[in-house]
């Protein structure tokens, strides 16, 4: 038996369970199980390791948790191809939303906040360093690949290169 067949036999119920509703009910799918069997059919796939890289980028666009992801990676993929198909995917994740964010931040009139603007000296005279610091800093991954998109650099130039490196590296 594969790792999911004996999951998709033991789950109980897909989401929390309600003991009043759930008597007499048919037994689900658990969300871990739901989650497993997901990597398992990534793992069948031919092209399941790509289809797992796009499939991070997306999520780490949308701004969603991804350390559940990157954990079922490891699991599914083995920890090398899975550390290094997440760490790609992660980086790519974060910069596909540092565009999403600068263009829909122009696009709608978003700006940084005045009162944040006192703060963003280091990140404007140091960006690399100031940026490895946001990405260890205890915030949401999403507050900080959107709210770094919306800072706006002298002439105009934003520090994407050092903005990437940051993202792979912490």
């Amino acid at each position: 038996d594969s790792m999911a067949s004996v999951i998709l036999r033991n789950a109980t119920s897909f989401g929390e369970t309600d003991d009043a509703a759930g008597a007499g009910s048919e037994p689900g799918i658990s969300k871990a199980a739901f989650l497993i069997l997901v990597f398992e059919a990534f793992r069948a796939h031919p092209a399941g390791y790509v289809g797992f890289f796009f499939f991070l980028t997306f999520w780490t666009t949308l701004a969603m948790p991804v350390t559940p992801l990157e954990i079922c990676a490891g699991c599914v993929f083995g920890p090398y191809w899975g550390t290094a198909g997440s760490l790609f995917a992660k980086t790519m994740g974060c910069t596909c939303a540092l565009f999403v964010g600068r263009y829909m931040g122009e696009s709608q009139g978003w700006k940084m906040p005045q009162a944040m603007e006192q703060y963003l000296g280091l990140l404007k005279t140091r960006p690399f360093q100031a940026m490895c610091a946001v990405r260890v800093a205890p915030i949401p991954q999403g507050v900080k690949n959107y709210g770094l998109s919306l800072v706006r650099f002298p002439n105009g130039k934003y520090p994407v290169k050092e903005y990437i490196w940051a993202c792979f590296i912490v």
